[in-house]
Order: structure tokens, then C-alpha cells, then sequence
């Protein structure tokens, strides 16, 4: 559809993509496999000129795409879903090398991002809303495509969260410049290439740059809003930096979730559940469950039963076969993880599950649970992303949602209780934005997710998600006689 030449996509080549083509760079930098730490493929690096270009081939494709009926938009991201997955092996392998995934979870992630992009081609149109009509006046309301879109993605999941973000803009007729992470630029990339042969020039383009290229975009005035999924003390430069325009901004923060488990449940049904909730991805899940309260009357028992479930996955490099829990996944956050380690020790703290920072050229970490520890203390405090969870205990309702509720995040939390009344009540108390009940953390395109306190401003996903990418618009027209005599 680009009126470009069709070329077979190559898996060991990266460019950025600029106005429906390939480009390259002066400058380079790869990305590094977490499994043994060695480097990968050569990518280039945008430049300011590459990020001008990429908006003013975005606002041109936006006149047009804009206008294009809403039934065809739904084709065409349908079409790119079906291509994407025709690739299911070679995006596969991709995933598995930059992000440290074993490969059944490397594809995971490829259904979940097929499944994101279909679930927003089934979303029916906005319709002219009439909100009053009367002998005086006729109020209509309606919904109009935003414009240009900066995605600024993360590197834990980088396919499903990318595919959040250009399903929604381009169903509602806004056009989208994607900035993978420098730690996994390869998918988003190849995403990207593959989408071109059913999109005009402009509308959906990709830049990998270094830490640079996202203060540019966020300050861009060719850009109409940023939608941005990464660290809380990141998001608050992106937004400060976005208010120099005054542009729309949309934040999924961190978080330091909490998991409530009531004494009625079934020790042996429940603990493999909080122990995918914990320890999923190596931990690296912004709404995993990064702190465990259980009830005191099955608190020996549950401890027990979540590391026994623990201790029967293998954690290894993501290319050795039965691997559970891969690496985590850039070298930054391995040295995150391991001052958690070392602070729990140098506290003597009680390491329930053992676990162990890799001293190899990877970045694998064997999982530990800490046994209640303090309050206070920097493994409940501070959101650890990665495989190291602190198990507390609990009696009293209020007490321990005032304890979960004792954090300046407010992203995610689960509670299990076989009571579903008393699971939702505790469920309606927690202070988050996103609640589980009897399982592990799923987030699905159908549900609106967001952030409450310092975990995120807005929301994607679900319908009320696709609001953030257009514009709202009231015609108050008033029935008065205006005519010539």
C-alpha cells in the first residue's frame, strides 16, 4: 500500500523506518543478549534530522489517514496482525535473544501482541453523541483523530505494550512514531518493517536512538501527545518535558504491588498462582506481585508450598531447553537486583528461598523469597523488578490494607480468597488501579488499565483507553433565527 517495492523481510538486518522506508544511520549501537551478555545485532542510532523527517511524514500521512473510514482502518490492522504471525518463528527467536525469554514465552508475547492488535480492529466506531436536544438548543459531542503520536516503549514486553499503543492510534485515525528501548530494539523494529506493506507512507514509522531521541520527542511540537511505559522517575521527566508543549501525555508507571491471601484458601491450589504473580518474566512485570501477604494461619504452609513450586522451574539462559525463568534482562537491572540481595543479607534478613545473583557473563538470578521481613525495610519499601519477593505475614483486615496501602504507588494488587464476597471487599479497598481476584496479574486489551498515585497518568487499553487518542469536540448550536429579512 506504500507504493514501495516489496522486499523479503531479513531478520538480521535493522533499520529505522522513515516515511514507509528503511533507514540507516552514521551512528550504531547493539543490543546485548542477557543470556551470556554477548553483543547482537548492529542498529542504527536516529538523529534530530531523522526525527523531524519522521513527523512531517507523519503529519502529512495524518490529512489523509485521518479521513479514511473507520472500517478500512479495521482491515488494515487486522491484515497486519494476520502478517505479523506468519513470522512467528523468526520474531519468536528475536524475542527470546534481546529480551532473555525462553522461547515459549518469546511466542506468548507474539500472541498477545496479535491478540492486542485484533481486539482494537473489533472495537466499533465512535458515534455523534446528542447529549441534548430541545426547541432551543442541540448539543452534539464527538470524538475526532488526535494526530501525531510519540510511543516511547519499555523493554520488559516490548511487543504486547508496543501493539497497545499503535492498535488504538491507528484505529482512531492518528498516526504513530515508535521508539523501542535501546535494551530491545530489534522486535519493534521488524514490527515495523513487516506493517509497511499495508500502510501509507508516515503513518506508523520506528526510530531506535539513544537517550537523546526521547527528550526530542517529548518536546517535538510536530508531536501531539506521548504515550510513554517505563519507570516512575522517568515518566515524571517525560511529563515535565511535555508540558514545554503542553501535549497530551499518557504514563504507565512502576509500581510495588501487593498480593492479599486470606486463610480460607487452598494453600496447594493458590501458591503456584502467587508464584507466577511473583516471579513471571524474572519478576518484570510492572504489576507483578511484588509483595506477599498471607494470613498468619497459613503462613508456614504457603511459604512452603510457593517454594516448592519455585524450586521445580529451572532458571537458566533462555536458549537451554525446560528454562522457566530466563535472565533478567539488561545489565542495569541485574545491578538492581543484586544491591536488593545484598541489602536483605547485609540486614540478615531470612532468605527462605536461597536464590543467587549469576556471576557469569549473563544476567540470570536464581529466585529468593524473604521471610517477613520488616516493614521498613528496602525489599517492601522499593520495587525490586526482578526475583527477589519479600512473603509477610497478617491478621486484621485493616491493618494489613493500611500496609498495602502504605506506598506512593498505586498500580496493581490481587487478593485470594475462596469468600468472593470478602475478596472483593478487600479488592475495593486497595488504593490501585488494577485489581486480580483468585489469579495471577493477566492484563487484557479489553480492560482499560491505569495507574493511581505515582504509577501513571491516564490510561490505555479497553475502550476507554481509545479516548486518549482523540480529541474531544461539543457543537452547542443554538436554534435561534439568524436569517436575512
Amino acid at each position: 500500500m506504500n507504493g514501495t517495492k516489496e522486499t523479503p523481510i531479513e531478520f538480521e538486518k535493522f533499520h529505522n523506518i522513515v516515511d514507509g522506508l528503511p533507514r540507516s544511520s552514521t551512528n550504531f549501537h547493539r543490543g546485548t543478549n542477557p543470556s551470556d551478555g554477548k553483543e547482537l545485532w548492529e542498529v542504527p542510532i536516529a538523529s534530530e534530522n531523522d526525527l523531524d523527517d519522521a513527523v512531517e511524514a507523519a503529519r502529512k500521512a495524518f490529512k489523509t489517514w485521518s479521513k479514511t473510514k473507520w472500517e478500512d482502518r479495521q482491515e488494515i490492522i487486522k491484515n497486519i496482525a494476520k502478517e505479523f504471525m506468519k513470522y512467528e518463528a523468526e520474531m519468536g527467536k528475536l524475542v527470546m535473544l534481546e529480551g532473555g525469554k525462553p522461547i515459549q514465552f518469546a511466542k506468548f508475547d507474539l500472541g498477545n501482541a496479535s491478540k492486542g492488535l485484533l481486539w482494537a480492529a473489533s472495537e466499533k466506531k465512535f458515534e455523534d453523541e446528542i447529549i441534548s436536544d430541545n426547541a432551543d438548543l442541540k448539543l452534539t459531542m464527538r470524538h475526532v483523530p488526535l494526530g501525531v503520536v510519540g510511543a516511547i516503549c519499555p523493554w520488559n514486553f516490548p511487543l504486547p505494550i508496543s501493539m497497545n499503543k499503535i492498535g488504538p492510534a491507528l484505529l482512531t485515525g492518528s498516526t504513530i512514531i515508535m521508539k523501542p528501548s535501546p535494551f530491545t530494539p530489534y522486535s519493534i523494529l521488524k514490527l515495523v518493517e513487516i506493517a509497511q506493506k499495508f500502510l501509507p507512507p508516515g503513518v506508523l514509522q520506528a526510530l531506535n536512538g539513544d537517550d537523546k531521541l526521547g527528550p526530542l520527542m517529548t518536546e517535538h511540537p510536530g508531536i501531539n501527545m506521548i504515550t510513554f511505559t517505563g519507570s516512575t522517575p522517568t515518566g515524571k521527566r517525560v511529563m515535565a518535558s511535555c508540558a514545554k508543549t503542553l501535549k497530551r501525555v499518557t504514563l504507565e508507571l512502576g509500581g510495588n504491588s501487593a498480593a492479599i491471601i486470606c486463610p480460607d484458601v487452598d494453600v496447594n491450589k493458590v501458591a503456584p498462582k502467587v508464584a507466577l504473580a511473583a516471579f513471571f518474566n524474572s519478576g518484570q512485570i510492572c504489576v507483578a506481585s511484588k509483595r506477599l501477604y498471607v494470613h498468619k494461619d497459613i503462613y508456614a504452609d504457603m511459604l512452603a508450598a510457593v517454594k516448592k513450586v519455585v524450586e521445580g522451574w529451572k532458571t537458566a539462559p533462555a536458549v537451554e531447553e525446560g528454562t522457566m525463568l530466563g535472565p533478567v534482562q539488561n545489565k542495569m537491572q541485574h545491578a538492581i537486583v543484586k544491591d536488593f540481595f545484598e541489602d536483605c543479607a547485609s540486614q540478615g534478613y531470612d532468605f527462605a528461598l536461597q536464590g543467587e545473583v549469576g556471576k557469569g557473563e549473563g544476567f540470570v538470578v536464581q529466585p529468593a523469597i524473604i521471610d517477613n521481613p520488616p516493614d521498613d525495610s528496602r525489599i517492601v519499601r522499593e520495587e525490586q523488578f526482578g526475583p527477589i519477593v519479600p512473603m509477610l505475614q497478617w491478621e486484621d483486615e485493616d491493618e494489613v490494607i493500611a500496609r498495602v496501602n502504605d506506598t506512593t504507588t498505586g498500580l496493581g494488587g490481587a487478593v485470594y480468597c475462596a469468600d468472593l464476597d470478602r475478596a472483593q471487599r478487600l479488592a475495593s479497598r486497595i488504593e490501585a488501579g488494577n485489581i486480580w481476584i483468585n489469579s495471577n496479574e493477566k492484563p487484557l486489551p479489553n480492560a482499560f488499565f491505569s495507574g493511581w498515585k505515582e504509577s501513571g497518568i491516564g490510561g490505555e487499553s479497553g475502550r476507554l483507553g481509545l479516548y486518549n487518542y482523540m480529541n474531544t469536540q461539543v457543537t452547542h448550536l443554538y436554534k435561534a433565527d439568524v436569517a436575512k429579512l
